[in-house]
């Protein structure tokens, strides 16, 4: 727990820095850089790793999107998919005795649904700017990581119920009530903070809080499936943590993997609701 608690702290002195430099290049060279490391992490633990050159490719595929405007990538995706596809059928092709098509299949899916979910969180920048992009941000991590907390402290204190019990033994139906309730809660919390903290800075954001209550509970819930997908995938292939890089954690992945499923739905929820004006 000690382990964890300190990687923890280095990770919010780690995402600080980013806030500072939100507006600058800076935040999508970051983004880039985790999604490479989640779909390594994804390719290693499937054995898609195994071929070096489709892993080359999908991993580069997925740090180039988060280097490109919203606009850009608008304008340039089919070529930049069709070009892709080509790509990995060639090596298929070029290596079908040694390669499945379940390999290819994997290694586009992962490098696809990584980086257009975790891009989100720029597009938001770059569509509501620097002050109220980081609040969408906020409400996106905060949602993703408040829900496990709770759930990880009110499962240990209450939990009866098995969630899912293949999938994770260890998540109950009373954790996951209490991520929810926490995270509820502490998002609130949050949310009034920067809230305060943007206006004493110049740069006032008034919350809507009735919406934010109404949308933390969505969110909540798909944080969970996404924790509960990439447990899937761990569990149908053995694996107990997707990497290292982050003591007490695990890998990007096992930070992340709720994140995924967090981070489009507040970029939806944000063209039609406004969290904060």
């Amino acid at each position: 727990m000690k382990v964890r608690i300190i990687s923890s702290m280095i990770g919010l002195v780690l995402l600080f820095v980013v806030f500072v430099f939100f507006d600058t290049v800076l935040t999508n060279l970051v983004i880039a850089f985790l999604c490479a490391l989640a779909v390594y992490e994804l390719l290693a633990a499937t054995g898609c790793i195994k071929d070096k050159l489709v892993a080359v490719l999908s991993i580069a595929f997925a740090a180039v999107i988060p280097l490109f405007s919203v606009q850009w990538i608008a304008r340039h995706i089919m070529a930049i998919c069709y070009l892709y596809v080509v790509a990995l059928f060639a090596v298929l092709l070029r290596r079908h005795h040694l390669l499945r098509i379940e390999q290819i299949a994997m290694s586009f899916l992962f490098s696809l649904v990584v980086p257009f979910s975790l891009t989100t969180l720029i597009y938001m920048r770059d569509h509501w700017g620097k002050a109220l992009g980081i609040f969408y941000v906020l409400v996106t991590l905060g949602s993703a990581w408040l829900s496990d907390t709770g759930a990880y402290f009110a499962g240990r204190a209450f939990g009866k119920h098995k969630l899912a019990p293949v999938i994770s033994p260890k998540k109950t139906v009373e954790g996951a009530v209490g991520g929810i309730v926490f995270a509820e809660i502490a998002m609130l919390l949050v949310a009034l903070l920067y809230g305060a903290i943007s206006g004493w800075l110049g740069v006032p954001i008034a919350v809507n809080v009735p919406a934010l209550l109404c949308i933390v509970p969505f969110l909540s819930a798909a944080s969970m499936l996404g924790d509960l997908s990439a447990s899937i995938i761990k569990r149908q292939f053995g694996v107990k943590d997707y990497g290292s890089i982050m003591p007490g954690h695990g890998g990007v992945m096992d930070r992340f993997d709720s994140v995924l499923m967090v981070a489009p739905l507040v970029f939806i929820f944000s063209q039609h609701v406004h969290l904060a004006a």
